[in-house]
C-alpha cells in the first residue's frame, strides 16, 4: 500500500468513506477527508476516529484499502 494511494482515495470527488485494514486485524475507518491527515516529513498517517480519537499508522501495517461495509439502518 503507498501514501499515494492513500491520499488518492482521501482526495477524489465526490469523496466515499474507505477503511484502512491494517495487519494485526484492525480496520481503521476513514469517514471524511478531514478524519485522514499525512505527515510533512513522515511515512506515518494519521486516521482520526469517529469517536474522536485517533491512530498513528506506519504505512507498512496496511495490508488493504477498501469501500467502508454498509451498515444495516436500525429504526
Amino acid at each position: 500500500m503507498t501514501l499515494k494511494t492513500l491520499r488518492e482515495m482521501r482526495d477524489v470527488a465526490p469523496f466515499k468513506p474507505f477503511d484502512i485494514h491494517l495487519s494485526d486485524g484492525r480496520v481503521l475507518p476513514v469517514v471524511t477527508t478531514d478524519h485522514l491527515l499525512f505527515m510533512p516529513k513522515n511515512p506515518e498517517f494519521i486516521v482520526v476516529l469517529p469517536d474522536g480519537g485517533f491512530r498513528i499508522v506506519d504505512p507498512t501495517q496496511v495490508v488493504s484499502v477498501g469501500p467502508r461495509a454498509s451498515r444495516p439502518k436500525t429504526h
